[in-house]
């Protein structure tokens, strides 16, 4: 099922200045044209697919704003609600965001899986802090790490 054409093209249209702000580092006012994006989709919300990058354009704006509480709330959600633990961003977000909040062992373990997803390309825009946390994780078996359910 797909979302009403009129829904659609509002969401869009409010994700596009989102993504302009964003991008020109006005993470606040692109967090408010997201929120505005995320609103209008009709519930229940997890039916969407605009909900899932919505909800990571929020976290991320929260992230560089260096909410990192807030952030980590968007990207709990798309891992619990929305089983979004498949996707490397959200496992890199949500790691830096646990580490962030003081929990380090949880952190560890979503950057190494992100990691193993995607590899060290991954984190080249990141803080070096977050790959150098996982280094002495690499040197071991990384079969050991479940990278399909959330930890």
């Amino acid at each position: 099922m797909n979302l009403d054409s009129a829904v659609y093209e509002k969401i869009k249209e409010y994700s596009e200045e989102g993504e302009k702000l964003f991008y020109d580092g006005r993470f606040s006012q692109a967090l408010r044209k997201y929120r505005k994006a995320f609103d209008i989709i009709p519930e229940p919300k997890q039916k969407w697919e605009a909900s899932v990058w919505l909800i990571a354009a929020m976290g991320d704006c929260h992230f560089w704003l260096r909410e990192f509480d807030m952030s980590l709330e968007c990207f709990r959600k798309l891992m619990v609600e929305y089983e979004e633990y498949g996707n490397p961003f959200t496992r890199l977000r949500y790691g830096e965001c646990l580490y962030e909040t003081g929990y380090e062992q949880p952190a560890k373990e979503h950057l190494l899986a992100a990691y193993l997803m995607e590899g060290e390309e991954l984190f080249e825009e990141c803080d070096k802090k977050y790959l150098s946390l996982i280094s002495s994780l690499l040197q071991q078996d990384p079969e050991a790490v479940n990278t399909e359910k959330p930890v």
